[in-house]
């Protein structure tokens, strides 16, 4: 997995990947030696509780795509099968157009948990 995420932060504006089950559970990652993974996947495993409460209360299924802008950069969590992934974003990155260079790397990452 660490292969798959390696290569997606070869993609202009990223910064750092992250994949996590939505319990919190780092499964793989390839983030700056600054970032603290454990606490980043705790983080997002709160959001992620927020967020399947909001579309179950709307009657959708569970969210498939969360972004958070800041000044310095972004979170773009995207479902992955049963796992999600995060992008730490550069602070002008191009959200639509990483939203489609990322779908072969999350249907990649889909298909080898399916293993």
């Amino acid at each position: 997995m660490n292969d798959i995420l390696t290569q997606l932060n070869r993609i202009r504006g990223i910064g750092g990947s992250l994949l996590c089950s939505p319990d919190g559970l780092p499964m793989a990652s390839a983030l700056r030696a600054d970032t603290d993974e454990d606490d980043l996947a705790a983080n997002i495993a709160t959001l992620i509780g927020h967020a399947y409460r909001l579309t179950s209360g709307m009657t959708h299924s569970k969210p498939v795509l969360i972004n958070i802008n800041g000044a310095q950069g972004g979170l773009l969590l995207l479902a992955a099968g049963s796992a999600f992934l995060i992008i730490i974003t550069d602070p002008h990155a191009n959200l639509a157009l990483l939203q489609l260079e990322v779908t072969p790397f999350v249907d990649a990452i889909i298909q080898r948990l399916s293993l």
